[in-house]
């Protein structure tokens, strides 16, 4: 329902009759919801609740909006049906939270569908309106890059959304994440406890939450112990082994060269191990190297890489909570931001500075 459409209410003033429009804004202002919860609202959507749905009519008749009969939509049924959007299945550790989405929304009733897709700007969602709108009961967000203008777009039409991994600046959406500031400081610290002072940082992409914070987190901490960010090669990349394996090799042709490298996750450092092979560099005698996330294949025998832990499964069974309450809350209720504990996983990529490295 379009949210500019209004009625004509006649109002008497100075004698006089003349004509006041009540809007859908009108509405929502009375209740404090946003303009899309007061039109699928009134449309009778079943990603709204009975409450809520009633409220809302008691406002709107209160205030003398009517909704118009011409071009009403009827109610769509509830599908128990999400969507999971991610950019990419090269990462092992999207797929073990796919796999962990999928068993906890079947445990709360729903099905999945997933949705490839980066979803970082507006033609994407229009292109896929009809699946959303038409289908979906709710969406996460496992893919969302500070800059996208989606996840906004999604609020303002009332689409029940919960973000996973990643977060969003300025948009109040449920969030489950880990506290990545801390996680980079966490890496950050332990390198330079094994004497490491020259450190590099190949990070995912500049516009992900991920990258940012978690470099930020590192630069912050190194800082604060005295070395400088100018001290520190920084490289922004993507979250793939052929983007750590090109940012590593840049770096060990610098004049200087680093002694361990933070990876922004574990794909990224398995690129980084790749080029360090490839240089005949030994790890961790000559570089010691960290990655995010412990995907599985960072725990074998022939990676055995260390590595911030995040709790994967706890991560996929919260955000999948999240969305269940939020469809049945009809999207009524504050934001909840979900902050899930790290854990530093220690193995034999990682080892002291020796002296001549």
């Amino acid at each position: 329902m379009d949210a500019e459409m209004s009625v004509q209410t006649l109002v008497q003033k100075s004698g006089r009759t003349r004509e006041a429009k009540v809007r859908l804004e009108d509405v929502a202002k009375r209740l404090g919801v946003s303009v899309a919860t007061v039109s699928r609202s009134l449309a009778g959507h079943p990603a709204i609740s009975s409450e809520t749905r009633g409220a809302v009519r008691a406002v709107a008749s209160e205030l003398g909006y009517r909704i118009p009969t011409q071009g009403r939509r009827g109610k769509k049924s509830s599908t128990k049906l999400i969507g999971v959007v991610v950019g990419a299945l090269h990462n092992r550790f999207m797929t073990l939270l796919l796999t962990h989405l999928h068993d906890a929304l079947q445990e709360l009733g729903y099905q999945m569908t997933l949705v490839i897709d980066s979803m970082n700007d507006s033609q994407n969602l229009q292109a896929l309106r009809p699946l959303i709108e038409g289908y979906l009961d709710g969406l996460i967000f496992a893919t969302a890059t500070l800059d996208s203008p989606v996840i906004a777009e999604m609020q303002r039409r009332a689409i029940p959304l919960v973000l996973v991994v990643r977060s969003v600046d300025d948009v109040r959406v449920d969030t489950v994440e880990i506290d990545n500031v801390h996680a980079g400081a966490v890496a950050a610290e332990h390198l330079y406890q094994l004497g490491h002072r020259r450190i590099g940082l190949v990070m995912g992409p500049q516009n992900t939450s991920t990258s940012r914070d978690r470099a930020k987190g590192a630069l912050t901490y190194l800082a604060d112990i005295g070395i400088s960010s100018e001290a520190v090669t920084l490289m922004w990349s993507d979250y793939t082994t052929e983007a750590g394996y090109s940012s590593a090799m840049a770096i060990f042709n610098e004049a200087d060269p680093v002694t361990a490298i933070v990876a922004g996750n574990d794909t990224i450092a398995l690129g980084v191990l790749e080029a360090a092979a490839r240089r005949a560099i030994k790890v961790p005698e000559q570089l010691s190297v960290i990655g995010f996330d412990d995907m599985p294949l960072a725990g074998s025998p022939l990676v055995a890489l260390t590595s911030i832990r995040q709790p994967v499964r706890a991560m996929a069974r919260t955000a999948a909570r999240r969305l269940i309450d939020r469809i049945r809350a009809g999207g009524m209720g504050a934001p909840v931001h979900d902050v899930l504990p790290i854990q530093l996983v220690r193995r034999e990529t990682t080892g002291p500075r020796h002296d001549g490295a």
